[in-house]
């Protein structure tokens, strides 16, 4: 049970590997075309975990609460990602979560940014079930597959 008087699911991701991390910087462009430099800074997900919680309501209050606590438990926000305040729902192909973008320093020093999706239970089911086609929609080739 949580806190927040339900049971929610902490799902982790592998680390995005390097092949995909090259993918995106190539995505984000060049300096001339007004990227931030470094583009590598751009990169705000390379390690991920999914919080799957059982009603909206629910995935505020981890919102929230990350927000509160997050600084306190070495988990500050750096950024959200609101996918349900889009007006567009066809650029995720109809999919929404809020993504919450937080920075972990290490005792050695080596800071990195994680995402956190938080999802509903059914979103995260389809979620599940559409990341094949995601992987192909992405990929600039045959071979990228």
């Amino acid at each position: 049970e949580s806190r927040f008087g339900t049971k929610f699911g902490v799902y982790r991701a592998p680390v995005k590997t390097k092949a995909r991390m090259r993918e995106k910087l190539v995505s984000y462009g060049s300096a001339d075309a007004g990227a931030e430099l470094p583009l590598a800074a751009n990169i705000l997900d390379p390690v991920r975990a999914s919080v799957v919680c059982t009603c909206p309501d629910e995935m505020l209050q981890v919102a929230e609460w990350l927000l509160e606590e997050g600084p306190a438990v070495g988990l500050p926000v750096v950024r959200i990602k609101n996918k349900f305040a889009l007006p567009d729902a066809t650029e995720y192909d109809g999919y929404r979560d809020l993504m919450v973008c937080v920075l972990y320093e290490g005792s050695n020093g080596l800071a990195v940014i994680a995402e956190i999706q938080i999802h509903a239970h059914g979103l995260h089911n389809l979620k599940l079930q559409m990341h094949k086609l995601y992987k192909v929609k992405r990929a600039a080739s045959a071979n990228a597959i």
